[in-house]
């Protein structure tokens, strides 16, 4: 299990504002500090456990889980992280993160689930750590962090939900979140008010967005190349606007045959038709808040030849129209 070295980034960040030298500290984990600077570098996650545990006791401070959000940028998380910063709304930028946080941790998900006022970010690393109230600390810290760099600093949550117990003084975490707490709950858990997901962000850019996405899918492809999956959404991305694409083109894309790609898509729990249907939907809902973009050009970047198949897809995906969609 490993995660993505430039992530540690932040951590060296933190370490010179502390007027400690991170150097020796990583070198005594193994960790060469060359590899924070390399984008397709990965640690072992036992050793970024103890590097963390190890600086937190350099540190001597008992807030240094809460402090990380102040050195932790999107930029650490390279593509996946600009991708975030182009993003037309927290909702799409949340959508990027829970589709790809695997790039960040290989075994760390962040559910995404919403009701009519609030929309719930739950993150669960499914990784021991040797102090679990400060990872728990830091993760909500630096995904706070994230969405205040995309919708300003005045963003404050509706509440955030801790599994750890309740620390004798809870007024560091509340001058940071500003919002209600929650300790010993089932989950670690951020919630956001509708209100504030979907709001339409200046400064987004889907192009970049969609280009940086693009290289996530192919560095989860290059990474794990017994992931099909990620392979077969990698060449449908290259492929989608020059055509028709078809499971044969996308196996030859692979280098493999049709039936071959119709068996380990069919073990890796879905089919062509599935994983092309994804990629469709995702991109859709990306091009659909572009203005910028016609239905009629939406359709063809698609790969779909007509308007009206593209409408029908797309109120299937969603349950209304494309026009309706950019409306809301």
């Amino acid at each position: 299990m490993s995660v993505f070295a430039p992530v540690l980034g932040a951590l060296w960040r933190q370490l010179e504002g502390y007027g400690i030298d991170p150097d020796p500290l990583f070198r005594q984990e193994g960790i060469d500090p060359e590899a924070l600077f390399d984008a397709g570098a990965r640690i072992g996650a036992t050793q970024s456990q103890r590097l963390f545990h190890r600086a937190a006791r350099a540190s001597g401070d008992p807030l240094f889980g809460l402090k990380s959000a102040d050195t932790f940028r999107p930029a650490h998380l390279g593509a996946l992280g600009f991708a975030w910063l182009a993003s037309s709304s927290l909702r799409v930028a949340l959508q990027r993160l829970s589709r790809y946080a695997r790039v960040i941790q290989e075994k760390l998900t962040i559910n995404l689930e919403e009701d009519a006022e609030f929309f719930h970010v739950r993150i669960d690393p499914h990784l021991p750590a040797e102090d679990e109230a400060m990872r728990e600390d830091m993760q909500t810290a630096a995904l706070l962090g994230f969405c205040r760099v995309l919708a300003g600093a005045g963003l404050n949550p509706a509440r955030v939900c801790f599994t750890q117990p309740q620390p004798r003084d809870t007024g560091p975490h509340y001058a940071l979140f500003r919002c209600p707490l929650a300790f010993d709950c089932a989950v670690t858990a951020l919630v956001l008010h509708i209100r504030d997901v979907d709001r339409r962000l200046t400064g987004s850019n889907d192009e970049l967005a969609r280009l940086n996405e693009h290289i996530v899918v192919k560095y989860l492809a290059h990474s794990a190349k017994a992931d099909i999956v990620n392979r077969a959404k990698a060449a449908i991305l290259e492929e989608l606007a020059n055509g028709a694409v078809t499971e044969a083109s996308i196996a030859q894309t692979l280098n493999t045959t049709s039936r071959n790609l119709h068996r380990h898509l069919g073990r890796a729990g879905t089919s062509f038709k599935r994983v092309l249907t994804e990629v469709r939907r995702e991109l859709a809902e990306q091009y659909i808040q572009d203005r910028s973009k016609s239905l009629t050009e939406i359709s063809y970047l698609l790969g779909f030849s007509e308007v009206s198949s593209f409408s029908r897809a797309f109120k299937g995906w969603t349950g209304q129209a494309p026009s309706a969609a950019r409306a809301r």
